[in-house]
């Protein structure tokens, strides 16, 4: 592990290579196959830079994968807490280096609730494991919600695997309301506003049209997993659904953002503790979580890349992660 003059820290084995911009929100930039050299995370679509402390995500890079807390979406006060800009506090912030010896451990406190997290980066083999620490430094219970969220290299034909428990989502939103908003649709295969039927774990061809948002609810197993075509390889994201019990995914075929040139073509597999993107909405749910004066919650994600060593058909690569994932995921503390 190495750090550059660009202040990127680094790991990498035999199998995988990551790179994180502590100063860009702790933004793990990279994730990349070293038996075909595939990027699986999406590159910016434009350069790194500052951001107000209100800004819109639309104003950031617009890709790799940034740490959303305590909140995804924008939300004004709730009771007497501060309002949230949009995708969270931290991925516009500096975030402070506390090791690069053994793992990558960065810590950053947020701006709109007294939290502070701690997110200790380490290679596994084939996999990625990212350990969080959420603590409340303050004499009073804060209110929270936390996304991962890895924005994912695509391309038409990838496919988004899930268990096979899993036989419905819930539509958040949806572009020009393709399938009905706030409406549970059956998973794969979903009836489209219009009645037709779409394939939501196929990732069609870059239209400037397409954009879903949606959430699984996990059972007993916690993973979703992206496999890409052209490679033979793809990712798996575990984690323990008792901490995190639900699984966002953003697909977005060229929608986003709104404005500029450059627009995302990608999928993001969103480990969460929340079904709705806003804080506020989490509240009324019931899904939003308290953490409580000097408490602290602990989580873990495993990102697995599959393939690393030998590439596989969509089958094998099926088989394998549900070979692999019958096993508990990894366990909160």
């Amino acid at each position: 592990m190495e750090r550059n003059t660009e202040q990127t820290l680094s790991l990498q084995n035999d199998l995988l290579q990551v790179r994180i911009l502590p100063a860009f929100g702790g933004k793990i930039t990279s994730l990349c196959s070293t038996l075909t050299g595939e990027e699986f995370l999406l590159p910016p679509l434009q350069s790194y830079h500052r951001v107000s402390s209100t800004a819109n995500f639309d104003e950031s890079d617009g890709g790799g994968f940034d740490e959303c807390l305590p909140s995804v979406a924008s939300c004004e006060s709730i009771a007497c807490e501060a309002p949230v800009p949009d995708h969270g506090d931290l991925w516009r912030i500096n975030w402070n280096v506390d090791s690069h010896d053994e793992g990558i451990v960065l810590h950053a406190d947020a701006t709109s609730r007294p939290l502070s997290l701690t997110r200790r980066a380490t290679l596994q083999e084939s996999s990625l494991v990212l350990e969080y620490d959420l603590f409340n430094p303050s004499d009073s219970p804060t209110t929270w919600l936390w996304s991962a969220h890895p924005l994912l290299r695509v391309d038409a034909g990838d496919r988004i695997v899930l268990p096979s428990e899993i036989e419905e989502v819930t539509v958040e939103y949806s572009a020009a309301d393709l399938v009905m908003r706030n409406s549970a649709v059956a998973w794969p295969r979903a009836q489209s506003s219009s009645g037709a039927v779409v394939d939501l774990s196929r990732v069609g061809a870059k239209d400037g049209r397409t954009a879903h948002k949606l959430f699984a609810r996990m059972g007993k197993s916690g993973w979703g997993a992206l496999y890409r075509e052209k490679v033979g390889q793809g990712l798996v994201v575990r984690f323990d659904p008792n901490a995190l019990p639900f699984l966002g995914m953003w697909i977005c075929a060229g929608t986003w953002p709104t404005t500029g040139v450059e627009k995302q073509y990608t999928v993001a597999l969103e480990p969460t503790t929340s079904n709705v993107d806003s804080l506020a909405s989490a509240v009324l749910n019931r899904t939003a979580r308290s953490l409580g004066a000097r408490e602290r919650c602990r989580w873990k994600l495993e990102i697995q890349l599959i393939g690393a060593s030998s590439r596989l058909s969509f089958d094998d690569f099926c088989a394998t992660v549900r070979s692999s994932s019958s096993t508990p995921a990894p366990a909160a503390t």
